[in-house]
């Protein structure tokens, strides 16, 4: 036979003059030999005949080898007839190594279509030699070989095997819907199968879904109208008769049918499961048309038909044995019965061992979520997740799930209803732990945004615990619902990492941001938002520049959040985040020392005329500008500010903060009428600075009584948290000094007086005894004095030594031993 010339062979000419090569070679090495040593000479020679050698070498292997090209051959065999002849005697495991040797050769002309159904048919006989999911698993790899030699086009002679193979495959891995047509095709091409294709197919319209009563009845017919049925087969299609019938609703064709299998019938087991089916049927019909109110006799008579079924159902079980599917399909009729007897404990039991003994079969796969469902209805809340977590495991692959009391989407709506309703239960960690379990039934996708918003319920609860929780409980949820929003921020990430290529991901960038915002993680927030701020161009793009400015605020990186909280403002001016950015805006620029940058932004938040008093930044830009007109020494700008705000917002979170700041302009404010009394000659004019300073003195201490009126009787109720106990402390002693500088010292020593039995473990106290001797001093009383001095003494030794003197007294602790010693001896 000519073989044509390989494509990577040279042309003879070029191997002509190839084989000349060396010679020249040789000749120019000569010429250059003349003008070196006779050593070097003889080096470069021996040198040069090597590499010549090694070149004739070379060239005369490519020549043998071209010469010979059956020898690229040599591994390239036609395993294809020893697979097909393995495969008509029945050597199945012969038949598949040739088979494999074929499909792994990677030549050209190789025929894919015959490896592949070679393989196929092997996985389908050697499913039939297998039990309950290992057959399926085989009959799955089988439907995936014979597929694909279908698509490839089936061997010649091979057409009618081939489709009946693939449908047997696909029938018998339960994937019903998708064997019916090929079966029919099959029915066609090889009728010598004609027999177990009406089988096949019965069932494929029978199983499939929805289920086609009327073509299975027709193919159950064709397949009894065979004449050479042996007994066995013809009781085992009655059987299958019946059980289409009993699908129907038609309960007395189906008893009629059943009572021709005899006892001694392979198929008499399955009947009796069949009767215990249609005994549980019109159980169930009695409970459902049980009349409302019914009484006790009623409800006895229903429970006797279900109790009757259970009977007749065990009556299948003692009759079989483990290894027959018979069995774990009537202990799990017998754990329905007791659900409809509402039995839950004996349902559950029953469940369980089904689970444990069948955990392959379907029954098994369908007890392991009733399991499931029962504990959490028994509030067993760790068994119930961990029983979750087991029978989405049983479940496996979704892809190859079949299961014909349990269909993938109730299994997903059974999953979606447990994750709700510990939801709504307050149950979170439960709801977390479901939602992880729903992959791979569910998305990744869906799984990851479950979690997040079972983090997020759990944040929004928290959140309400603590507006509503006294002192450190507030707290401590608080910080709790924090931690959570900046899980349910992370998950909501991973789900943008997830949907990168969607239009979902702006939004769950979005969702990571508000999030990790309000769980306090400014950095993980920053970068959400500026990769939000990336993609999207409008859609709450203002929010998004306020959001920013406020993290970066947060960061103290003010420069930053000025870029960010100016774009809101000047881009976005009628849109209303752009009047709370300039709120935080001038937050920023306070920090920066720039006030006067920082009050001309909180007065167009009150004076541009857009925003009314009624609105949160109209509010908060109140208290913010009367805030800063104090922290500035600008008295009497402050205090109508603050009054105003006290005045309109009383139930504000910032109604204590801004009655004290008002009472402590209120107080330096007096200090300018004081000045004036001191220098002033004119008497009249002295009695108008004492009036003045007397009534500011008196506003400010109406203040600082109220302020502390309200603390004390929150600090009856709740633990106070760290500013208002800095605030009460304040004004306890605030109250006293501004006694004091009113000349109203007995009732100053009083003020006093509350002020060290309220404090008289902390340093502070050192500051009230002096002053109640600075009192008694004023009244004419150094004996008192010294009395008090001493005391101050006693209770500076009990004071811990770990206490912190500087935080909220001028000296350390040996600085008042000095004072204190300095003062007793005046």
């Amino acid at each position: 036979m000519e073989r044509k010339q390989p494509k990577n062979e040279a042309p003879a000419s070029a191997r002509k003059s190839t084989g000349g090569m060396p010679a020249r070679l040789l000749a120019g090495a000569g010429a250059r030999l003349a003008k070196v040593s006779r050593r070097t000479r003889l080096a470069v020679l021996f040198g040069g005949v090597t590499v010549a050698a090694n070149l004739l070498l070379v060239v005369t292997w490519m020549h043998f080898r071209s010469a010979n090209p059956s020898d690229e051959l040599v591994a390239k065999e036609d395993f294809m007839p020893k697979a097909w002849a393995a495969l008509d005697r029945g050597a199945y495991p012969e038949a598949k190594r040739q088979a494999q040797l074929a499909r792994d050769q990677s030549a050209a002309d190789q025929d894919a279509s015959g490896p592949a159904f070679v393989l196929g048919a092997v996985a389908a006989m050697q499913a039939d030699t297998l039990w309950e999911e290992d057959q399926r698993h085989y009959y799955v790899l089988a439907a995936r070989y014979l597929e694909e030699s279908r698509h490839l086009g089936f061997p010649q002679d091979r057409e009618g095997q081939g489709l009946f193979l693939l449908g047997k495959s696909l029938c018998l891995s339960r994937q019903y819907n998708a064997s019916r047509e090929i079966l029919e095709q099959a029915l066609a091409d090889d009728p010598d199968e004609a027999r177990e294709i009406h089988w096949l197919a019965a069932a494929a319209y029978q199983n499939g879904s929805p289920p086609d009563l009327k073509k299975a009845m027709a193919q159950i017919d064709q397949y009894l109208a065979d004449k050479e049925l042996s007994p066995a087969e013809r009781y085992q299609g009655l059987l299958v008769k019946g059980q289409i019938l009993f699908k129907g609703g038609r309960r007395e064709e189906c008893l009629a049918l059943l009572a021709k299998i005899p006892p001694e019938a392979p198929s008499f087991t399955d009947a009796i499961v069949l009767r215990g089916q249609l005994l549980m049927q019109a159980a169930q019909k009695a409970k459902t048309d049980l009349p409302a109110g019914a009484g006790a006799e009623a409800r006895h008579a229903v429970e006797k038909q279900f109790r009757d079924a259970i009977t007749t159902l065990r009556q299948a079980q003692n009759r079989g044995s483990s290894a027959e599917r018979v069995v774990p399909q009537s202990m799990y009729l017998i754990g329905e019965c007791f659900l409809s007897m509402n039995d839950t404990h004996a349902a559950l039991d029953q469940f369980l061992r089904i689970r444990k003994g069948y955990p392959d079969s379907i029954e098994g796969v369908a007890s392991a979520f009733q399991e499931a469902d029962l504990l959490r209805r028994f509030d067993q809340d760790t068994d119930a997740t961990a029983a979750y977590h087991r029978a989405v495991e049983a479940v496996g692959d979704p892809a190859e799930y079949r299961n014909s009391l349990l269909s993938l989407d109730d299994i997903r709506s059974r999953l979606a209803e447990a994750y709700q309703a510990y939801l709504k239960a307050g149950h979170y960690q439960q709801a977390i732990d479901l939602a992880v379990a729903t992959f791979p039934l569910f998305p990744r996708e869906r799984q990851v945004e479950l979690v997040a918003q079972a983090h997020q319920a759990w944040a929004a609860m928290l959140a309400g615990e603590a507006e509503h929780a006294a002192g450190a409980d507030g707290r401590v949820s608080a910080s709790q619902s924090r931690a959570e929003l900046r899980q349910a921020g992370a998950a909501y990430a991973q789900l943008a990492e997830l949907q990168l290529a969607t239009r979902a991901y702006t939004e769950d960038v979005w969702n990571s941001a508000e999030c990790l915002l309000a769980g306090h993680d400014f950095r993980g927030a920053v970068r959400m938002l500026d990769e939000y701020l990336r993609y999207e161009l409008r859609h709450r793009r203002p929010r998004a520049l306020l959001d920013l400015g406020e993290a970066e605020l947060s960061l103290r990186h003010f420069d930053r959040a000025l870029d960010a909280l100016g774009e809101c403002i000047a881009v976005y001016s009628a849109d209303a985040a752009a009047y709370r950015a300039r709120l935080l805006a001038s937050k920023a620029q306070i920090d920066k020392g720039d006030m006067k940058e920082a009050e001309r932004l909180l007065r167009e938040n009150l004076e541009d005329g857009y925003l009314t008093p009624k609105s949160f930044e109209w509010r908060d830009s109140l208290f913010a500008f009367g805030s800063l007109l104090q922290a500035e020494g600008r008295d009497a700008e402050a205090i109508p500010k603050l009054e105003e705000f006290v005045e309109r917002y009383p139930e504000s979170p910032n109604q204590i903060e801004a009655r004290y700041l008002a009472a402590e302009a209120y107080r330096r404010s007096a200090k300018i009428p004081r000045e004036k009394l001191e220098t002033d000659a004119i008497e009249t004019s002295r009695i108008d600075h004492a009036k003045e300073m007397q009534q500011l003195l008196s506003a400010s201490l109406e203040q600082y009584e109220k302020v502390q009126e309200i603390l004390n009787r929150h600090q009856e109720q709740r633990q106070l948290d760290p500013l208002e106990q800095s605030i009460l402390r304040n004004c306890y002693f605030a109250r006293g000094s501004t006694l004091f500088e009113m000349g109203r010292y007995e009732d100053a020593i009083h003020a006093y007086s509350a002020a060290t039995n309220h404090y008289q473990r902390q340093p502070v106290v050192l500051e009230a005894l002096m002053q109640i001797a600075a009192c008694y001093r004023q009244l004419g009383k150094p004996d008192e004095a010294r009395n008090t001095l001493a005391q101050a003494k006693v209770m500076l030794e009990r004071i811990s030594p770990d206490a912190k003197f500087a935080e909220t007294t001028l000296y350390d602790r040996e600085e008042w031993t000095r004072v204190l010693n300095w003062y007793a001896s005046l």
